[in-house]
């Protein structure tokens, strides 16, 4: 009697499922990546031509700007993989506090009140705080 066909060919299926997954993965890791590293190069250019402002107010406000469209890439990549979109949204909502704090520093500095300007660098280095286990986040899900 002849072995029927289809369980012969279900490892094979399973197998290319497994490997279409791994690829969507892949491809979504890097588009991810590659959206966050475009705007630290863009902050790192930025640093680099505003060296000239003694006040800072300058490179928080083009840092606030950087920031907002950080969070505006991230929104507009469409994923997949459950992981990588709660990846983004983090990194989405940490773009727009890093953004706001930054203004609101820039304000306070600007207007030289000394009780904002205290407020609103804790603010900043809070925000700051979180990139680092983001990308630790995205780092360690996309080498597995």
């Amino acid at each position: 009697m002849a072995r029927p066909r289809l369980l012969s060919v279900l490892p094979v299926v399973v197998a290319l499922g497994f490997l279409a997954c791994t690829a969507t993965k892949k491809n979504e890791c890097g588009t991810l990546v590659s959206v966050i590293n475009a705007g630290l190069e863009q902050l790192e250019n930025g640093q680099q031509q505003r060296k000239n402002d003694p006040t800072g107010t300058v490179e928080l406000r083009a840092m606030a700007a950087v920031m907002d469209q950080a969070a505006v890439s991230t929104a507009k990549l469409s994923l997949a993989t459950p992981e990588l979109k709660s990846l983004a949204n983090r990194y989405e909502a940490m773009s727009k506090d890093i953004a706001k704090n930054a203004r609101e520093l820039a304000d306070a500095a600007e207007k030289k009140d000394l009780d904002k300007l205290g407020k609103a660098q804790n603010a900043l280095n809070d925000a700051l705080k979180l990139e680092d286990p983001i990308v630790d986040d995205l780092n360690k899900f996309c080498s597995q």
